[in-house]
């Protein structure tokens, strides 16, 4: 099976299904995007967006890497939806498809996002995201997902048959 590459907006449990299935990957970009070695990391999701990160010269290369990598191992591998990495994902011909929250969601995400512990200049520019990008189809070059409140990322892949119980 070639792999699925899916780009999931932030809080819909990337890390969830990548943690409990063998055959999806959560490859989170920050790791990648920044050099994290000044930075207590303990708590992954209170480093983001921390004042003192620097950005790592082998970006976004050392990302593209990881990528082709997972799509090796892995039948999923589920990246961030940020802007940059779609682009990069398009320039590379690298066919993915885009989950997006319904629009109802926004308030269950933004607990999710303060339950983890992300901070607010984070939480503040993910809620922008969250209002300003369409749920209209044709303004997308590739696929996109809808995916209703009431539903978990888990549900999406379990309903698609990418993941199986």
């Amino acid at each position: 099976m070639k792999a699925k590459v899916i780009s999931v907006f932030a809080g819909l449990g990337k890390t969830t299904v990548g943690n409990k299935y063998l055959n999806v990957c959560d490859l989170t970009s920050s790791k990648y995007r920044y050099d994290y070695s000044n930075i207590n990391q303990e708590d992954y999701e209170k480093m983001k967006y921390d004042k003192s990160m620097i950005v790592n010269p082998c970006w976004p290369d050392n990302y593209l890497e990881a990528l082709r990598e997972a799509m090796i191992k892995y039948d999923i591998v589920l990246v961030p939806s940020n802007e940059d990495i779609r682009l990069l994902l398009q320039k590379e011909k690298i066919e993915f498809t885009f989950v997006l929250p319904s629009m109802d969601g926004k308030e269950m995400l933004l607990e999710r996002y303060k339950a983890r512990g992300n901070n607010d200049i984070l939480i503040k520019e993910v809620m922008e995201y969250f209002d300003n990008w369409s749920r209209d189809s044709q303004d997308y070059d590739y696929p996109i997902i809808i995916l209703d409140k009431a539903k978990t990322l888990e549900d999406l892949l379990l309903e698609l048959n990418y993941i199986s119980k």
